[in-house]
């Protein structure tokens, strides 16, 4: 009967033994993971705090390029003509994606459309190229107040005719000559219109020879970082147009970045955001690997201990068989 439940507590042993060396095997091949995360971490970190931002400077401070600062706000015209809100220096810079096509605002978009009718965009927001003599009445379509002729007339180079009878003649004018007079305002409107033609006609001549796209919308809505990203990844490039519409040759990001027209950085805000997260992931990895220690531990000191009783059951098991040949002889 001894020499039974010997056997029984040996096998039971020797069973917990090769799930305690499993265990060991499993939490070692689970610390070669974790070295792996680790390194896969430091190279993440390190990747992050090289990222660099596009921005423009701007009321002392830096942004980061956005949409609205590239291609302006939209109908909203007097960010334009009267500088109420920040936009680039130079107007023949503008935005494309890698395919060259101008990214468009969805009034840009509607604007195409509303000349050129709906099928010139198709069901992914891509529109094709078109003439350039269609751009006068796109510009009307976007800006109220304004007529595709007036736009023409200043496109050509010419002069807007334009005027307005104005009371109280005697404050305008220092004459009075009644209770109504006609003020020349021809300089005056034909100045507004150059200045919107200026910043506008360079984006929708390169649309219509490029072709144009506003497939990114909902991108850049959501994410107010994602035109700086994604110039820096070279989703969306700077492009100069030229008289022709095209794009000047040899116009690299780089090129803006020396030229001042943009800004390259690394905001430090940003760099203390990437720290805190690096260490918060390590202390995650490093929880971890703890745990697994501790359970190495307890398991290489259970499997020390079951040796040893395997031993003392051999042991016992040896004794009880040559007790049975010592009695037979």
């Amino acid at each position: 009967m001894g020499l039974a439940c010997s056997n029984i507590r040996l096998l039971t042993l020797t069973a917990r033994k090769a799930d305690c060396e499993y265990g060991i095997s499993v939490d070692s091949m689970r610390k070669m993971a974790l070295t792996r995360e680790q390194s896969a971490l430091a190279r993440e970190y390190n990747s992050k705090l090289q990222t660099k931002s596009i921005a423009y400077y701007n009321n002392g401070q830096y942004n980061k390029i956005n949409y609205n600062y590239l291609m302006g706000y939209g109908a909203n015209y007097t960010a334009i003509t009267s500088g109420t809100k920040p936009l680039k220096d130079e107007n023949s810079m503008i935005l494309t994606d890698y395919k060259g096509q101008v990214v468009m605002s969805a009034d840009y978009a509607s604007a195409i459309t509303s000349v050129l009718g709906s099928s010139a965009m198709d069901s992914q927001g891509r529109g094709g190229t078109f003439s350039t003599d269609k751009i006068p009445a796109m510009l009307a379509e976007l800006i109220p107040g304004y007529t595709e002729e007036q736009f023409q007339t200043v496109i050509n180079g010419d002069s807007v005719s334009t005027s307005y009878d104005a009371n109280g003649v005697q404050t305008i004018t220092g004459e009075s000559t009644g209770n109504t007079t006609t003020i020349d305002n021809s300089d005056k409107t034909t100045s507004l219109i150059q200045q919107l033609v200026d910043f506008y006609y360079p984006i929708f001549q390169a649309a219509a020879a490029n072709g144009w796209t506003t497939e990114y919308n909902n991108e850049m809505k959501s994410n107010e970082n994602y035109v700086s990203d994604a110039l820096v990844s070279g989703s969306f490039q700077l492009a100069t147009v030229n008289e022709e519409g095209n794009y000047d040759p040899d116009t690299s990001l780089t090129y803006y970045i020396t030229s001042g027209m943009v800004e390259s950085r690394t905001d430090s805000d940003v760099r203390e955001e990437i720290t805190a997260w690096y260490e918060a992931e390590k202390a995650r990895i490093s929880e971890k690997e703890d745990w697994i220690d501790i359970d190495m531990d307890n398991l290489s000191t259970e499997l020390e201990a079951i040796n040893t009783e395997i031993q003392s059951v051999k042991s016992l098991i040896d004794d009880a068989i040559s007790s049975v040949f010592d009695w037979g002889s």
